[in-house]
Parts: C-alpha cells; structure tokens; sequence
C-alpha cells in the first residue's frame, strides 16, 4: 500500500475514532439531567426517612465520630458491619441511614448491609451534605 493510501485510511479511521468518542460524550451528557433528578428523588428519600425516624449510622472510624457527628446518630465503624448493628438490637426490618466523610464508606457499608439483609439502607453521603438536608428539613 502506498504512503498516500495508508495516510488516508488512517485519517479515515481518525475520524471515526472522533465521531464515536463524541457520540460517547454526547451519550454521558445526555444523563446528566437523570442524575440530578435521582440525587433529588434520594434527597427526599432521606428527608422522610429521617423525619419517620430512621437509624442514623454514622461509620466512620471512633475517632473521627468523637471529633463531631451529626446528632443523633451512633457510630458503627463500616469495618463492623453488619454485626455491630445486629449486637445493637437494630433488626433488618429498621429504616437505617448510612453517612461518613466522603460517601465512599457510606456507600460501602450500604452494599454490607444491603447483602446481609438489611431491607431498607439509604446512602446518607458525605456527612456536610446530609447534615445540610437533614437541618433543611427541620
């Protein structure tokens, strides 16, 4: 194959390459509003949960729940769970809300509880956030 065809297939192949990269973007960005609407329907979900009187789980490590949590809430370390939220007499029929720093741990220890039957888990997030849902519903 000559130099002349060869440039041309792969500028060809390069623009497919383009075209498929910005369908992709195109595609993520498209679900962008069904997130947000999701993070809103979870936002309310929480709300009521909490006002209905739902076990707030803090899973952060000791320490950090000594230096400030949210009140109300228990500190249960994910690295416990599920059985120090059985020893504590909370069943998997309880409402339970699942918070730490980030929402990495949180979401964590929702996947825990959620596989060893806990029926209803919500992921509280990052501790800032609830807290700012939970003083918004009040």
């Amino acid at each position: 194959m000559d130099y002349r065809r060869r440039t041309s297939r792969q500028h060809h192949t390069g623009r497919v390459g383009r075209s498929l990269g910005t369908a992709l973007v195109v595609a993520v960005l498209s679900l962008l509003p069904l997130h947000a609407s999701m993070a809103a329907d979870t936002a309310v979900d929480l709300k009521v949960a909490h006002e209905n009187g739902a076990v707030l789980v803090d899973v952060r490590s000791e320490g950090e729940f000594s230096s400030g949590a949210l009140g109300g809430a228990d500190n249960y370390p994910v690295q416990g769970l599920p059985q120090s939220l059985i020893d504590a007499g909370i069943t998997l029929d309880d409402d339970i809300i699942v918070y730490c720093r980030s929402g990495r741990r949180s979401a964590q220890a929702k996947a825990v509880l959620q596989a060893a039957g806990f029926k209803l888990v919500l992921d509280g997030g990052a501790m800032s956030a609830l807290e700012a849902q939970i003083s918004a519903s009040n």
